[in-house]
């Protein structure tokens, strides 16, 4: 993998802090989710992540991907839940393994599956040490996808060895997710700890509606700060949040 292909690195060059919107194709048409894209990027947001944990309809992911970047003009990340959400239309995908997925479908198989359509179409993959945290008393939607090695809030040490493991496989970057619409986000102390040991940029979601929490966020480390579910609920937030973040 070449720095060329990095597109993290050459974001945050420009921005010390970096804001990425989730869209879900299975949350609206198409054509809306082009202008969720167009709106958040008018708010600064620097790339559209496109994926959900039950998408699997390829020419559904197409069309979603065909009008953000026709609207918006940013960077689409593919965020794949399966081969099948692997759309040869966007800029790059994180290719990632799930790290405390207990199946080996998340570790190794459906990346297996998903490179012939990566490599065809030339989608520049981001490698990605994806770990999932319950925050949430009833499991959300991805933990009820994938069988896992539970991590909870206060499993410190344990995030902090997926981290390093992940940075030991020389992946590009380390996600600390607490799902789509967690009840909390991923502890400070967590982000912190993982910050102190791995170089790398360090994506969090889940769980962070408000300006205040993305920059509570930021300051313990996080490199990039993800929103899915607030930006449909209530668009402003985005706004709020990015100016959180970058000012």
């Amino acid at each position: 993998m070449n720095d060329t292909m990095n597109l993290l690195k050459e974001l945050l060059k420009k921005e010390k802090k970096l804001h990425f919107t989730l869209i879900d194709p299975e949350n609206q048409t198409p054509k809306e989710a082009g202008r969720r894209a167009e709106k958040s990027g008018d708010y600064g947001t620097d790339a559209i992540m496109v994926g959900g944990s039950t998408v699997r309809d390829r020419s559904l992911v197409y069309e979603t991907v065909k009008e953000i970047k026709d609207r918006s003009g940013l960077p689409t990340i593919l965020f794949p839940n399966c081969a099948e959400a692997v759309s040869g239309n966007a800029d790059y995908v994180f290719f990632m393994m799930l790290l405390n997925s207990l199946d080996r479908r998340f570790l190794l198989g459906e990346q297996l599956k998903g490179v012939p359509v990566i490599k065809e179409n030339k989608i520049k993959p981001i490698s990605m040490g994806y770990m999932v945290v319950s925050m949430s008393a009833k499991p959300t939607t991805v933990e009820k996808a994938a069988s896992l090695d539970r991590i909870t809030g206060g499993d410190v040490e344990k995030a902090v060895n997926y981290a390093l493991t992940a940075e030991y496989l020389n992946m590009e970057c380390i996600y600390l997710e607490a799902g789509s619409g967690a009840e909390r986000p991923i502890p400070n102390e967590m982000i912190s700890a993982v910050r102190k040991v791995v170089s790398v940029p360090i994506i969090v979601g889940g769980g962070i509606r408000d300006g205040r929490c993305a920059r509570e966020k930021t300051n313990a480390g996080a490199d990039a700060i993800v929103n899915g579910t607030v930006s449909e609920k209530d668009a402003g937030k985005i706004r709020e949040i990015i100016d959180a973040i970058k000012k």
